[in-house]
């Protein structure tokens, strides 16, 4: 497996709940994201999103697709993401969905780590095999 890390900056952050009920609010949110770094380019997202009402608590899934280079091969690829937070901890999966890589990334297969940082800003690191 190949490491590649770097940064995103998120450029779009769309928001809208429905279907708001006690216990826990669910909501779609369309995100656009610029990569730095060994990935470089952008990508689109669609997630689903459940707020519970105690603060701190709320999980979402998603579809991520980037298009652009990645240790300078060019192409595109579909990101899975699965996440849960609580004030007991959380956990958070993201995943090449296999076969969907186009172009030099068509046989791209991974899992990519994020980190949101105190500041705000996020890294990731895509541990990846390629054939």
């Amino acid at each position: 497996m190949a490491d590649a890390t770097g940064t995103f900056e998120i450029t779009r952050w769309d928001e809208a709940p429905y279907d708001k009920a006690e216990g826990a609010t669910l909501g779609r949110v369309t995100v656009g994201k610029t990569f730095r770094g060994a990935l470089s380019g952008s990508s689109a997202a669609e997630l689903l999103t459940a707020t519970a009402d105690v603060p701190g608590s709320a999980a979402y899934v998603g579809i991520e697709r980037f298009t652009g280079t990645l240790d300078g091969r060019a192409g595109t690829f579909v990101l899975r993401h699965a996440a849960m937070m609580s004030g007991d901890g959380g956990d958070m999966t993201v995943v090449v969905l296999p076969d969907s890589g186009a172009d030099e990334l068509r046989t791209l297969r991974g899992e990519l780590d994020i980190t949101r940082h105190p500041d705000g800003t996020h890294s990731y690191a895509l541990h990846y095999r390629l054939g």
